[in-house]
């Protein structure tokens, strides 16, 4: 879902006064979108929570998304391309493949242990609340979690390759294993573990590759 990045309001009776200009990003307002999002869930979240979170008038919020369930697309679309390319960039950096799945492992659980790990995964709060009943954000979610577990095997064959993990093993069973690892940090954050908690998580997954 691609979006403009600034969007201009000509209503004449858009709001003026305290919140955005008549011209915002539109990206910065998705982003504070996300965060009321993983707050309040989606039933939970209101029109006016999504005004307050995002300082639009709740006409220009209209004007851009049309409705909640548009705005709540545009979140969930936005932070799986983020933490899409931010995963891609980390499996595929130069060097060891086991290091690169290790570091990847390693971020989601620091960023479980820090303060706003209690805030949870919107991706996975998405999947409890929404599927499979809504079969678009199902969709959505579904390809996000084969493209993670598609990154996690590329990575896996490139350390068979190098001799870094035995080659008869199992590439989409170790991406699968290695996605539920990540999946378990998100929920595993909202406890409010600690870093060596969350580290000692990632040392007994990396055990698959031994």
């Amino acid at each position: 879902m691609q979006t403009p990045k600034l969007f201009a309001v000509t209503d004449p009776n858009a709001h003026q006064g305290p919140g955005r200009p008549r011209e915002f990003d539109i990206d910065e307002a998705v982003r504070d979108a996300i965060e009321v999002f993983r707050q309040r869930g989606y039933h939970g979240t209101s029109v006016q929570d999504l005004t307050e979170g995002t300082g639009l008038a709740r006409g220009s919020l209209y004007k851009a998304f049309h409705d909640k369930r548009s705005l709540f697309l545009a979140a969930l679309d936005h932070y799986t391309a983020g933490s899409l390319q931010r995963i891609g960039d980390t499996l595929s950096q130069p060097g060891s493949a086991r290091a690169a799945i290790r570091d990847t492992l390693m971020g989601y659980a620091r960023r479980a242990a820090e303060g706003k790990g209690r805030q949870g995964c919107l991706l996975t709060a998405s999947a409890m609340e929404l599927m499979p009943e809504d079969v678009e954000v199902s969709a959505l979610i579904s390809r996000m979690f084969r493209r993670m577990q598609d990154l996690f095997a590329a990575a896996v064959i490139r350390g068979q390759a190098a001799g870094e993990i035995p080659r008869e093993y199992d590439e989409r069973a170790i991406a699968r294993a290695l996605l539920c690892t990540v999946q378990g940090l998100r929920v595993l954050g909202k406890t409010g573990p600690s870093e060596q908690e969350t580290a000692e998580v990632v040392d007994q997954a990396l055990k698959i590759l031994d």
